[in-house]
């Protein structure tokens, strides 16, 4: 016999015998009386969902032209000296100490949520089986980098809890072609950039949860035991795939610039560093001092060559050669009559000497830091030709720290949107509160508080 589950606004139902999903948005209709609606009251409508169109035969939406958009990226992150390391660092200053739960118990003189901090036995269990922490650190580094992360929530076998969180590495997630404006499904395929399509073995698919509408109610009326909850950062007239606001950098050409000069650079090392002189020796050196030149063969030309810039060679190198006179000979040029100098010695210019390209690098990282919305001085650096630890004063990379962490709260609050919302599906609660999951933030230290040995190791929560 089949079992009927109606979830409690009654926009979806499971039949147990037939396995069907029902959506029945308006089944319960609208409210009468005309009072005022409370927090569970039935939506009227659906919420707008535009779907923007897409080209080709194939049953995904591509990332991109090509579909390789996230493997670009990677390959030019890899290329640069810089962004591996901004992004690393921004994302460890944004995970901070960690993960931590616990519940809100009410509203300070401020205005602002009381957050208690909570200790439960079975959620500690579930966090470190589950490894919450790596999901975390995870997620905050492919919004970082994409602006798109994809969460997958695993269920247990009775479906009653989640059990697991991972995330999925981003650039190996495609979007299913939406059905109706709805997004149905993700598919996971390591291979796109080697011929990897939804029809191949490689593929897993994965269906996806809409986050902005009764989500937890929803899971329950569906049937499966993992889905993807994706989380992004917004950007203009994009839907599925959002596009990262120091993308820009790639686009404008700095990056290229910035890879550029390092390997000009090198190439300057390679083929001129080696070379600081240029000795001429006149031709009529060689029978001035050795009589019927002419007549030598070859090889004793070469050997007796080879002796003369040997001790040439002895007088002009090393730190032997350091506040030496070099005597050069004049001689008289048969040819023409005239006096030549034996020897003519010149010095090749080094261009590496001045700092070529020094501000070009400097802009170029201006612009990088820029677009990654990253301050030089929290990575410990002024880029540039006052690069060397020079990160301003103490006050300086404090200010920012805590600037950065203040503006990051709608990216740390998208990482944990997953989390939160396992624990409303498992109902996990302390002393019969909800739990709610926050990032530890990092206690930044003053100078004062450096010297105190029992300075605090971490403080307000994020």
């Amino acid at each position: 016999m089949s079992k009927i589950t109606v979830s409690r606004e009654a926009t979806y139902a499971y039949s147990s015998g037939t396995g069907a999903v029902y959506r029945t948005p308006g089944a319960m209709g609208a409210a009468s009386g005309g009072g005022k609606a409370s927090a569970g009251s039935q939506a009227a409508a659906e919420p707008t969902n535009p779907e923007k169109r897409t080209v080709g035969g194939f049953d995904y939406v591509p990332w991109g032209d090509d579909n390789l958009f996230p493997q670009a990226v990677i390959k030019d992150i890899e290329k640069s000296t810089m962004l591996p390391a901004i992004f690393e660092k921004k994302t460890d200053t944004m995970y901070g100490g960690g993960l931590m739960y616990g519940t809100i118990t009410g509203v300070d003189k401020d205005n602002n949520l009381v957050f208690k901090r909570g200790y439960d036995l079975a959620i500690e269990a579930w966090m470190q089986g589950t490894a919450l922490n790596r999901y975390a650190y995870e997620a905050l580094h492919d919004v970082n980098t994409f602006s798109n992360a994809f969460p997958e929530l695993i269920l247990s076998k009775d479906r009653n809890a989640i059990v697991g969180i991972s995330a999925q590495e981003a650039c190996w997630c495609r979007y299913r072609k939406p059905k109706n404006g709805q997004l149905t499904d993700v598919y996971i395929n390591a291979n796109w950039d080697n011929g990897g399509n939804p029809e191949d073995i490689y593929t897993t698919t994965v269906p996806v949860i809409d986050p902005y509408y009764n989500a937890v109610d929803a899971l329950r009326g569906r049937s499966g035991f993992k889905f993807i909850y994706p989380i992004s950062v917004p950007s203009s007239d994009k839907s599925m795939y959002q596009l990262a606001s120091w993308n820009s950098v790639r686009r404008s050409g700095w990056l290229e610039v910035a890879a550029a000069i390092p390997e000009f650079k090198k190439m300057l090392f390679q083929n001129q560093l080696s070379v600081k002189y240029i000795i001429t020796v006149h031709s009529a050196y060689w029978e001035w001092k050795y009589g019927d030149w002419d007549a030598l063969t070859r090889d004793e030309k070469k050997t007796l060559l080879e002796a003369e810039i040997k001790a040439f060679d002895d007088v002009m190198s090393g730190t032997n050669g350091a506040g030496k006179t070099v005597m050069t000979t004049t001689i008289t040029d048969k040819k023409t009559g005239l006096e030549v100098a034996a020897f003519t010695i010149e010095a090749i210019d080094d261009k590496l000497k001045d700092g070529i390209y020094i501000e070009d690098s400097q802009e170029a990282s201006s612009h990088i830091f820029t677009a990654t919305g990253f301050a030089p001085s929290l990575m410990g650096i002024s880029p540039g030709k006052g690069m060397g630890g020079g990160a301003g004063g103490g006050s300086e990379p404090r200010v920012l720290f805590s600037n950065f962490v203040s503006t990051a709260q709608f990216k740390l609050d998208l990482v944990l949107e997953p989390l939160n919302f396992a624990s409303r599906y498992n109902g996990q609660t302390i002393d019969g509160q909800p739990v709610v999951w926050r990032f530890v933030n990092p206690y930044v230290m003053t100078e004062a508080a450096a010297k105190t040995p029992s300075a605090p190791a971490q403080q307000e929560t994020k």
